[in-house]
């Protein structure tokens, strides 16, 4: 759970406690108050372990602290995991792929970005450069932080069919790239998803 949003739940709950003193009905706002925390709490928790299961153990806080090698490596791990072959190759000369997915006989060359910041449309043409260069039938960038409009306009008008995954929806990363690839097996542009 994020800062922002635990300091609004209690701020919410200093709003509620306000508004009580100032009625002077605290006595039966008390347990409203208790049941909204109790409540906030609970669902605070649940969100947090669902948020790591899609994750792979980690909180999205936690992709933020890693380094571009591990986020590459929690890339292909994520992947395996659900079954599908993923090939680091951030040693061989990447030419623009930091990972090569494959779902079927569909190769998918995926360019990672762990940024502190929105990605550009460079990252985009170094997928579409690096998944050319790697004979894969499709491209993707994956990044815990956003993309620029840019980046998502790049994307639409690629050569190949690229799919964007950011951080509203890094915790689907295998849906994504499941469906680019089943997009490529019945020769459908795949939705060029500019989330962020």
């Amino acid at each position: 759970m994020g800062r922002k949003k635990t300091a609004g739940g209690a701020g919410c709950i200093a709003g509620l406690l306000l508004l009580a003193w100032a009625f002077n009905n605290l006595n039966t706002l008390i347990p409203i108050i208790v049941g909204v925390s109790i409540l906030w709490i609970a669902f605070s928790i649940f969100r947090s372990q669902r948020e790591k299961k899609w994750l792979g153990g980690l909180r999205l806080e936690d992709l933020d602290n890693l380094s571009g090698a591990d986020f590459e490596k929690w890339i292909s791990a994520r992947l395996e995991s659900e079954g599908i072959s993923a090939e680091n190759i951030q040693h061989s000369g990447d030419f623009g792929v930091d990972v090569i997915a494959t779902v079927g006989n569909v190769r998918i060359g995926i360019q990672a970005k762990r940024y502190s910041k929105n990605v550009g449309n460079d990252a985009v043409q170094q997928a579409v450069s690096g998944s050319d260069y790697h004979d894969c039938q499709a491209a993707a960038v994956v990044t815990q932080a956003g993309f620029t409009k840019a980046a998502a306009a790049q994307a639409k008008k690629a050569r190949l069919p690229i799919t964007l995954v950011g951080r509203r929806d890094i915790s689907k990363l295998v849906v994504h790239i499941r469906r680019l690839a089943h997009s490529v097996q019945n020769h459908h542009s795949p939705d060029q998803d500019s989330a962020g």
